[in-house]
């Protein structure tokens, strides 16, 4: 071993750097995609294309049946053009008024767009001071509790 060139020595070396840095390089790029980013929407609803998308997540199976049922019925029965990709996880944000969030989704028109995060949530609509939106904001309120605070933005 010890009659090895230098050259082999460095070789060795650098092969144990490079390995060392692609395993620290490895577990940073895994953490970060096991971190979802802060803005990312932790319960969006889409009304679009005769359907309704409900994605995120739910404390319970409860909430979820109660949201798939809104969505089926505002759309007349029709469950196959409900889409759930709703996760239920204990972790997911409260809703205080299942109920209220049920009635939004059968309340909502085509290209509507829900987004509720920690702290707040918005709504997209065709006309932000109409009846119909107001009515959902109110709805909304009651859905996510006082402590979140719910705007109406007009669509593009």
């Amino acid at each position: 071993m010890k009659n090895r060139p230098p050259i082999i020595n460095i070789a060795l070396l650098l092969v144990l750097v490079l390995s060392a840095a692609a395993g620290v390089a490895w577990a940073f790029a895994t953490a970060l995609r096991a971190a979802p980013p802060e803005n990312t929407a932790m319960l969006e609803i889409r009304w679009h294309g005769n359907g309704i998308i409900l994605q995120g997540a739910v404390r319970d199976a409860a909430t979820q049946h109660a949201l798939v049922e809104g969505a089926t019925a505002r759309l007349g029965g029709e469950a196959d053009q409900v889409v759930d990709w709703l996760d239920i996880t204990p972790a997911a944000l409260p809703v205080a008024d299942v109920a209220a969030l049920a009635a939004v989704l059968q309340l909502g028109q085509e290209g509507w767009h829900l987004q509720r995060r920690a702290d707040d949530g918005w709504l997209a609509v065709q006309s932000p001071g109409d009846a119909r939106s107001a009515r959902a904001s109110e709805l909304l309120q009651r859905a996510f509790g006082r402590g979140v605070t719910i705007r109406l933005i007009s669509l593009p």
